[in-house]
């Protein structure tokens, strides 16, 4: 039986008949062969992250692999995925994730104490604390009796809130500072070939419109957008993976004053 040699161009690679194979999975993959001299095969191997041009412009090379087959003939398969700035193949689908979260406020910041109108004014709220939480008992007793001397004026918004400002000592002579709140956390995930913008978060933003997920909810709900996260997912800078995040609270949880 006689030897197989290459009877091709001794200069020049062969493209194989079952080239391109393409893949279309967790991304866009395309495969190509190429035969000739094996030692041109191994000289034409290109570096994984190495980026094509031509036909093989928007993708990126994954691995490339020489083989040796009788008669000094080599087999040399590039694979490639797509990636890079030129890229224009599908991505891959990214997802949403919506997850309880948990909240607690301190308690004066609940809804009973801005029940009919009134409300809660600043000084009262720091009795509140001190008849409970000052460092003597005489202190605590001073603050509690202006409590009760201030729920007793005559100027109904000062005796409206001193009265709150009772309740809410008396809450928290009984250890209940905080009450549970219930929020949300929703994740977005995609993926792009160039790097966006990073969002530095910190500012109230709906992400409907955003994320692609539009709930509903029992009662209105207020985002607050965190810092954007991103990571490679694909060879030498071809892909990334862009994670957004938002917290939603109740209505009016957010101070707009701190986070525009």
């Amino acid at each position: 039986m006689s030897l197989q040699i290459w009877a091709g161009n001794i200069n020049a690679l062969s493209y194989s008949s079952d080239s391109p194979q393409f893949v279309w999975g967790d991304r866009v993959r395309v495969t190509d062969k190429y035969h000739g001299p094996q030692p041109l095969c191994a000289a034409s191997m290109l570096p994984r992250g190495a980026y094509g041009s031509g036909l093989r412009a928007g993708y990126v090379v994954n691995q490339c692999t020489c083989s040796t087959k009788r008669g000094g003939i080599g087999e040399l398969t590039i694979e490639w995925e797509a990636g890079g700035t030129g890229a224009s193949s599908p991505l891959p689908s990214g997802e949403v994730i919506l997850t309880p979260q948990e909240f607690y406020p301190k308690v004066e910041r609940n809804a009973y104490f801005s029940n009919g109108g009134n409300f809660l004014l600043a000084m009262d709220i720091a009795m509140a604390y001190a008849s409970v939480h000052a460092s003597t008992t005489i202190y605590q007793q001073n603050a509690l009796a202006q409590l009760a001397a201030r729920a007793a004026s005559s100027t109904p918004s000062i005796a409206a809130s001193a009265t709150l400002a009772l309740a809410l000592a008396e809450m928290l002579q009984k250890g209940e500072e905080t009450y549970y709140q219930a929020g949300f956390r929703l994740v977005w995930t995609w993926f792009t070939y160039t790097l966006p913008t990073i969002n530095v978060g910190g500012s109230i933003q709906s992400p409907v419109g955003i994320a692609p997920i539009n709930p509903t909810f029992s009662a209105p709900i207020s985002w607050l957008r965190l810092a954007d996260s991103w990571e490679p997912a694909g060879v030498n800078g071809s892909m990334w993976k862009m994670t957004n995040i938002w917290l939603g609270g109740q209505a009016g949880y957010w101070d707009t004053n701190l986070y525009p």
